[in-house]
């Protein structure tokens, strides 16, 4: 008899952005400030300072889109990964291959609400996968581990460990 669990589609909090990127958006405003300070030296250089103000910009709009298009869905089965803006990039993560979990939650994350889960499994390729910007309310372990904990029983794996 299967429990059926119900997909679960997470994304990470925007806030995450301004974690990941507050010296970057401190980096341009302070790039569009100097470029506008009134001085012989800066009116020369202005130019250069807009260009790289542009290129931050463009460099910002660029991870806020890509962390607002990351998803993470959680099945009765898998954990799946998806990602990228111009590309795209899916990872699936069997979750009887999964061993072990982990909250770390950041001055940063503490203060708006947000924690990192991160997730151990015996998958070759991705052997540890961080799910970023996930709000602190949230008992994602708990989640993981039954589902994890039913997979295994359903695929009849045992985990052995070697304690001395």
């Amino acid at each position: 008899m299967d429990i059926p669990f119900h997909s679960i589609r997470l994304r990470p909090s925007g806030l995450q952005f301004l974690i990941d990127e507050v010296v970057t958006i401190i980096g341009t405003i302070s790039v569009f400030a100097i470029a506008g300070y009134d001085s012989p030296i800066i009116k020369g250089l202005a130019g250069c300072f807009f260009v790289v103000g542009i290129l931050l910009i463009f460099y910002l709009v660029y991870k806020y889109m890509y962390i607002k298009t990351t998803v993470y869905v959680i099945t009765s089965e898998l954990l799946k990964y998806q990602c990228g803006i111009f590309g795209n990039k899916r990872d699936y993560i069997e979750l009887y291959r999964v061993v072990d979990y982990s909250e770390e939650r950041s001055f940063f994350q503490m203060l708006l609400g947000l924690k990192t889960v991160s997730i151990y499994s015996g998958d070759r390729t991705n052997p540890r996968l961080d799910l970023i910007g996930i709000s602190e309310k949230l008992d994602l372990i708990s989640v993981i581990r039954e589902r994890t904990e039913y997979c295994k029983k359903k695929h009849n794996i045992h985990e052995f460990t070697n304690i001395k």
